[in-house]
């Protein structure tokens, strides 16, 4: 039986919402997404939140937590309460990783699901204009 993944988005600021909008506008609304916006409340401990979301954690969930900067201050709170079985952790993401993470079935390995999105976005960040160049010099007709 595949277990239920559910979904956390930590980011400085409002960055989580306005993901989670686009997200929204593209795949529609989804269950089990929770977003944490760090420095909007200075009052709020981001491993507080993330350990509160964690505890009640069954042994048939597991959850992808996304973190915006490798490194930063998010992943870092998130790190000391966040390294357990079950819980996978990436730094870094963009909307192409969500968007395979999110989408991908239910009964794939979630460690395969999140290797195999990081490897398709690193394809998605271009530098357009030297792309655009490189296609003008290249002779498309036989």
């Amino acid at each position: 039986m595949a277990k239920t993944r559910k979904f956390l988005i930590a980011t400085h600021g409002a960055f989580a919402k306005g993901v989670h909008s686009s997200l929204e506008l593209i795949i529609g609304s989804m269950d089990h997404i929770y977003l944490i916006q760090a420095y909007i409340d200075e009052n709020t401990s981001i491993g507080e939140e993330v350990a509160t979301l964690l505890t009640d954690a069954g042994e048939d969930e597991e959850w992808v937590i996304f973190c915006d900067l490798l490194g930063g201050s998010i992943t870092n709170q998130i790190l000391q309460v966040g390294l357990r079985e079950n819980v996978h952790i990436v730094a870094g993401f963009n909307l192409p990783v969500l968007l395979d993470v999110l989408l991908a079935d239910a009964d794939s390995r979630v460690e395969e699901v999140i290797e195999q999105a990081v490897l398709n976005a690193r394809e998605q960040l271009v530098y357009v204009n030297k792309l655009i160049t490189q296609n003008k010099g290249e002779d498309t007709y036989d």
